[in-house]
């Protein structure tokens, strides 16, 4: 009696886990291995919630029951995708990039297995495992910054033999920055960046050089404008104050007959600088910045090593520029 009952509860067990199989289904999102924004990482959400980091060339596939499924990318404007899972099946969801006029868009496509399995099989995919749960961009960064621009006003220094000016400009040329900033929410950060920043002739002279030097603080507080959530792109519109330091001018012409060598000293001044930059995030520790910077800024002749320039220009000279600013960023 007692052998026929437990038989009966082990046939009755393994039926019930035959029956629970049999009402779970799969899901497989995937992403194929493509050159177009493959540095990006998307978020992807169902049912609001955070469920797996998405790289390029990657799938991810997961159990489920039946029931309805809403999945979304990095809070994207492109619309929901909508599924409805039935019992024992297996459901394919590629993510594709939708080319606009200004970048490309992530969306979510819903394909059947004869699309979906010669790519997933093919190799090229890695499988990503739970442990790639998207965690929140730290608020804190550090960063380099290069640039190089022009300033508005040159003003000639030598006469080449073709009696063309050699000219130099007391804004643009090329500059190196280090930079901290800090994120105080999703939709406002706040920057302080040192910079040092050289112009020199143009026309370059090989028996002759001048070079504007100068070091720069900044600060700038940014309105962000988020792209797609702003989980992996970032447009950041700022303005602030600009502190030139130790501005020096270089002067070396002994060479040139009627030349001399000097370096003129300039005082220290104030301006102002407004900024666009563009940011996005490969992935969370770091970021890539591209951008513009326009800045104000009057300098004031002090002192010379035995001479002082006679032009007004040379004596008052405008520093204002425009420069084409490229980075990185750490985040912590």
């Amino acid at each position: 009696m007692n052998r026929i009952f437990f038989t009966g509860m082990a046939a009755f067990m393994l039926l019930s886990l035959f029956v629970s199989g049999q009402n779970k289904s799969s899901i497989v999102l995937y992403r194929e291995n493509i050159y177009q924004g493959s540095v990006v990482t998307y978020k992807i959400n169902v049912n609001d919630t955070l469920l797996i980091r998405l790289k390029n060339a990657s799938f991810y596939s997961f159990d489920a029951t039946p029931g309805d499924y809403t999945f979304r990318i990095n809070k994207s404007v492109q619309p929901d995708l909508t599924l409805k899972v039935e019992e024992d099946r297996i459901y394919y969801i590629r993510m594709g990039l939708k080319m606009t006029f200004w970048s490309s868009v992530p969306e979510l496509i819903l394909v059947d297995s004869v699309s979906a399995l010669p790519v997933i099989r093919s190799g090229e995919l890695r499988e990503l495992d739970g442990r790639n749960i998207p965690v929140d961009r730290p608020d804190h960064r550090i960063g380099i910054s290069l640039g190089v621009g022009f300033g508005f006003e040159n003003f000639p220094m030598f006469t080449t033999v073709d009696g063309d000016d050699s000219k130099v400009s007391f804004g643009g040329g090329l500059g190196a920055g280090i930079r901290y900033g800090y994120e105080f929410s999703r939709h406002f950060d706040l920057a302080v960046e040192a910079i040092y920043q050289s112009s020199g002739l143009r026309p370059y002279l090989k028996n002759a050089n001048t070079n504007f030097n100068r070091f720069i603080v900044s600060v700038t507080p940014s309105v962000i404008i988020p792209i797609d959530g702003g989980d992996a792109m970032r447009i950041k519109l700022g303005a602030g104050p600009d502190l030139f330091l130790s501005p020096e001018l270089k002067i070396k012409g002994s060479k040139v007959d009627g030349g001399f060598d000097d370096n003129w000293s300039y005082g220290g001044t104030a301006g102002f600088h407004v900024t666009g930059i563009f940011e996005m995030n490969p992935s969370e520790k770091w970021s890539v910045i591209y951008g513009l910077k326009y800045y104000n800024a009057a300098y004031k002749f002090e002192s010379g090593g035995g001479y002082a320039p006679m032009d007004n220009q040379l004596r008052t000279p405008d520093g204002s520029g425009i420069d084409l600013l490229f980075g990185f960023n750490y985040h912590f």
